[in-house]
This record gives C-alpha cells, sequence and structure tokens, in this order.
C-alpha cells in the first residue's frame, strides 16, 4: 500500500478509532490468537527493528509519542497496528503496520499476472486507482480467497478482470507490496493465454481497456513513465510504473532470453543494451 492508499485508510477509518487502554487490549488478544504477528520478533542488538511486548515501555512510549500502541483501527478489510519497538541504534520508537486483515486470519496472499498472449505480446490493464486517484497501466492483480490456491487465484483474478483464460502458469517469484508498511506478499505468475470471453469486473474494479504490448514497447514505456491511451474517446498519458510488471518483466526476460520468439519481440540488441546498462 503507497502513502496515498494508507492516508485515505486511515482517514475513512478515523470513526473506528479505538483509543487505550481499548488499543492494547485488542492488541494482545490479536497476538493471542495469531503469534505469527510478532514472530519473530526481531532483535535490535543484531541491527533489527525489535518488537518490544513490555507493557511499561508501550506506557511510556504513548506519553511520549502522543501515539496509541496497539490495534488503533480495524475492519474487514484492513487492520491498522502500531507496535512498540526498539531500533538498531537502541532507541525505542512506534512503528505502525498496516496489514490485510484477511491475510492473517486465513492466511491469504496477493496475486499478479503477466499474461503471454499467443503472438507473444503481454497484455496489460488500463484501470483507474482509486489510491492514487489516476490512470494506471498494470499487471492483472489480486487476492487469494478462503482455501483457494494461490494459482487457481491468479487464473480468477485475470479472468474476471481481462477475460483471458490462461493454460499453463508458472510461479515467476513472491514479493511484498510494500515492505515498508505491510507483510502481505504477492505471487507473481507467467501466464499461456490460449483463449478469451467476456470479462466479469467487481463493483470496485474500473478496468477501462486491455493493451497488447511488445516487451521492447513497455520498456520504452517505462522510461517514459506514461503511455498514451484514449479512454472514453480521450486522449489520456496513462501512468506506467507499475513495479509489479517490473519485477514480472525482469525474472520474465532472465528465463526466455534465449527464446527465437522472445528475440524476435525484443531485438536481440535491445536485450544486449538491456544486460549492459542494467535498465531492469
Amino acid at each position: 500500500m503507497n502513502h496515498k492508499a494508507l492516508l485515505i485508510f486511515l482517514l475513512s477509518m478515523g470513526s473506528a478509532l479505538i483509543t487505550s487502554p481499548e488499543t492494547r487490549r485488542a492488541y494482545f488478544q490479536l497476538i493471542e490468537q495469531f503469534p505469527q504477528l510478532v514472530r519473530p520478533s526481531g532483535n535490535a542488538a543484531n541491527g533489527e527493528i525489535e518488537i518490544v511486548l513490555d507493557t511499561r515501555v508501550m506506557t511510556q512510549l504513548e506519553k511520549e509519542t502522543g501515539r496509541d500502541i496497539g490495534v488503533v483501527a480495524s475492519d474487514h478489510y484492513y487492520t491498522w497496528i502500531n507496535d512498540a519497538c526498539r531500533f538498531p541504534n537502541g532507541k525505542f520508537g512506534v512503528y505502525g503496520r498496516v496489514l490485510w486483515t484477511q491475510h492473517f486470519k486465513q492466511n491469504l496472499c496477493g496475486v499478479a499476472v503477466l499474461p503471454i498472449l499467443q503472438n507473444g505480446k503481454i497484455a496489460l490493464n488500463c484501470n483507474f486507482r482509486h489510491a492514487t486517484r489516476s490512470w494506471e497501466v498494470e499487471l492483472a492483480r489480486g487476492g487469494s480467497e478462503h482455501n483457494e490456491m494461490a494459482e487457481d487465484a491468479a487464473r480468477r483474478e485475470l479472468l474476471e478482470e481481462t477475460g483471458l483464460i490462461a493454460n499453463n502458469l508458472s510461479l515467476l517469484g513472491i514479493i511484498p507490496g510494500d515492505s515498508g508498511m505491510s507483510g502481505v506478499l504477492c505471487h507473481v505468475f507467467e501466464a499461456e493465454i490460449v483463449d478469451k470471453q467476456d470479462s466479469a469486473q467487481e463493483d470496485g474494479e474500473a478496468v477501462d481497456q486491455i493493451l497488447e504490448l511488445t516487451i521492447e514497447e513497455i520498456q520504452q514505456a517505462f522510461n517514459c513513465r506514461y503511455y498514451d491511451c484514449t479512454i472514453k474517446g480521450e486522449p489520456i498519458y496513462v501512468n506506467f510504473r507499475d513495479p509489479f510488471l517490473a519485477y514480472a518483466l525482469m525474472i520474465y526476460k532472465q528465463r526466455h532470453a534465449e527464446s527465437p520468439l522472445f528475440q524476435k519481440l525484443t531485438g536481440h540488441q535491445v536485450w544486449e543494451k538491456t544486460l549492459k546498462f542494467g535498465q531492469y
């Protein structure tokens, strides 16, 4: 979650804010039920950020900082926690985290898909994001549901957002959505597309169109930082900055650099230049 998304979340949760000692009580109840939330606890002496569960330290920090420690707010989607921490320099402070509630309650994960079309091009969503209040070109992505495997979630999210039907899926890697704010991990897949049907977007989604771009076009768009789209008849410069796409493309290129189709789509010179200058 980026900083704008966090701000929107915090403002929207204003009426649900809990104050001490309720925050503390809810915090320890949550840890008792889900101990993995404070594991590993860390060791400041080893250069880590250490979670401190000493209530005396918590009380003192609340007085010094004016911030509640514990579960500050929670709903079905997000849980905002403030932890008491000891930092590598030995000082104490308060460090906040925003958790995806269903992630720790049901062990769910995020998913993102790099869809490879039969012509070798990559399908990307041109969609409006509420958190950034802007149009973005991105991979199809979402989250798993109860008792759903990550690969099944990836197929479902891809079908819902784009209508694309995947045959073979291959895991490219697992990355955090925002390691500075949230611990949710995202499974990133490469998908071989074999067919297409009508999409079935959820109410909260705003995918206007599906772009089909070559790897070289994607690299150029990353360099330009935007892609020229026509949305509802109006030309718009759409942001091109999806970190999930950048990660997926890097791994995909490493895996398929020797493929004849890959070299046809990118041009051998482009691939050599990318390696030389380390653009990805």
